[in-house]
């Protein structure tokens, strides 16, 4: 019975999709590469942090579990 219902709300539900799809703003093709840009510069900069701290704190516990043996 559910599926019956769902199938007649269906056109109506994609009434209201196209709807609100045309009153969405798509960003321009330079606003997407500027994004895209910085998110990369952003990702870089993070995966260099993280490999620095990570590097660091391998270091220490080496010099920690040396004192234990």
């Amino acid at each position: 019975m559910k599926i019956l219902e769902w199938f007649k709300r269906f056109p109506q539900f994609l009434r209201e999709v196209r709807m609100e799809v045309k009153k969405t703003s798509f960003p321009g093709r330079n606003e997407v590469i500027n994004t895209t840009f910085v998110i990369l510069v952003v990702v870089v900069i993070f995966g260099v942090y993280l490999w620095l701290v990570d590097t660091v704190v391998w270091a220490l516990l080496q010099q920690v579990f040396k004192l234990f043996k």
